[in-house]
């Protein structure tokens, strides 16, 4: 007989926006009633267990880490000025000279005091403190986006939060309040999708990877409370100053590519090459971009994309070798049920697939092998691939298998657990 109960847990703020996050991105098609969204914050609130135990049921491995918070001796998460490649005091010289060449209401350069730079999925983000203020710079493979320099102060008070510049692409930055140890920004309209977790500095908050449309509603999660964000402002227009020629998207499948571009925070996205359109099952099919380094990702469901989103090489961690980098996702979600006690369950995912960079032009083939099961070979396209196998199942013994036209093999790679 059990005595006394165990101890209550509360779930993490992180751990419930990954939640949320997976369950949203679940939900085929998109939601156009509304519900898809209620039912994905409810689950939410409920699937703690489900986050750890049956992570492979909601979502994609890439998800957003944790922030550096711990609950109760039990939950410790990834620093996010770590996830967001944050160096302090340091700006890069042609980052720099970008910022220099762009500014015009600023002092001059040389009054130019670097906080910090973070660097995530294409846009490398500076704050500088100069006499007049503080003010950022975000830089892209081919725009340079920097604001005035302004002498506001955050408000007193606790958790507070003010959202001082946006970009085109996503990029937001601001001012928090000192007590602020954790924050997750997202759209009012859309948080399951357009969230960012900012890394946070010297009384700042620094999303070099954010969301767009910031200034039409967007709410922040701080220390475990949830507010509206007041006074977003708008955009600052970027500057093209490193202009590219842009991707073919003159056939049926490169606009079809396209599609998943439309309407997302992806820095650069004209620059997106079509990589691949792989159909993973009845109802599913998996598209790949690529622009340098760079994976774009999209699912469609029913021939109903869903919005794609962009990984540093950095995040394919999941099949990561010398000739080809991969992050693992999922595919052919099921609606869940829900029971007389307004519980939910039997739905999510338990298809995976494999997608990412080929890194070595010689690799020609990249094949799945478990014992006991039939070898799964890669579609492969433009510097991309997918893998549609049960990297699920972790077998001890299944490898990934990289061989050149000849079929040398090139390397064998363990797959790894998600991070």
């Amino acid at each position: 007989m059990i005595d006394q109960l165990p101890e209550h847990r509360t779930m993490p703020d992180d751990v419930r926006m990954r939640a949320r996050r997976r369950l949203s991105e679940g939900m085929s098609p998109p939601a156009r009633t509304g519900r898809p969204i209620l039912i994905a914050a409810g689950v939410s609130m409920l699937a703690a267990g489900a986050v750890f135990a049956s992570q492979a049921l909601l979502g994609s491995s890439a998800d957003t880490a944790a922030p550096p918070m711990q609950y109760n001796g039990e939950f410790v998460g990834k620093d996010r000025k770590l996830v967001n490649h944050i160096e302090t005091g340091k700006v890069a010289p042609e980052a720099l000279a970008r910022c220099v060449a762009a500014a015009k209401e600023h002092p001059p350069a040389e009054q130019w005091r670097p906080i910090a730079t973070g660097n995530k999925n294409g846009t490398v983000l500076t704050a500088f403190r100069a006499p007049a203020g503080v003010f950022f710079c975000a830089n892209t493979a081919t725009t340079t986006t920097i604001s005035a320099p302004d002498p506001v102060r955050i408000e007193d008070g606790r958790r507070k939060v003010k959202i001082l510049f946006t970009t085109p692409s996503g990029t937001l930055a601001g001012l928090v309040s000192p007590d602020v140890r954790f924050l997750s920004l997202s759209q009012i309209a859309d948080s399951g999708l357009s969230n960012t977790m900012p890394a946070l500095v010297d009384g700042l908050f620094l999303a070099p990877s954010g969301f767009q449309k910031a200034e039409n509603g967007t709410k922040a999660l701080v220390n475990g409370e949830e507010s509206a964000v007041r006074g977003v402002p708008r955009p600052t227009a970027s500057v093209v100053d490193r202009p590219l020629p842009p991707a073919a998207r003159d056939t049926p499948e490169t606009a079809r590519f396209g599609a998943c571009l439309k309407n997302r925070a992806v820095p650069d996205a004209d620059q997106f090459a079509h990589g691949l359109t792989a159909k993973v099952s009845a109802t599913d099919t998996i598209i790949t971009g690529r622009f340098g380094d760079l994976l774009l990702y999209c699912r469609e469901a029913d021939n109903d994309p869903t919005p794609g989103s962009v990984y540093d090489l950095d995040d394919l961690t999941e099949i990561r070798g010398t000739t080809v980098a991969a992050m693992s996702v999922f595919y052919d979600f099921k609606p869940f049920k829900v029971n007389e006690q307004g519980e939910y369950y039997e739905g999510g995912s338990t298809s995976a697939a494999a997608v990412g960079l080929v890194l070595d032009p010689r690799a020609a083939s990249v094949t799945y092998t478990s014992p006991g099961a039939a070898d799964v070979p890669a579609t492969m396209g433009n510097g991309t691939f997918v893998l549609a196998a049960r990297l699920s199942d972790r077998h001890p013994d299944a490898r990934v298998v990289v061989r050149d036209a000849t079929g040398t093999v090139l390397e064998t790679i363990t797959p790894q657990n998600p991070s």
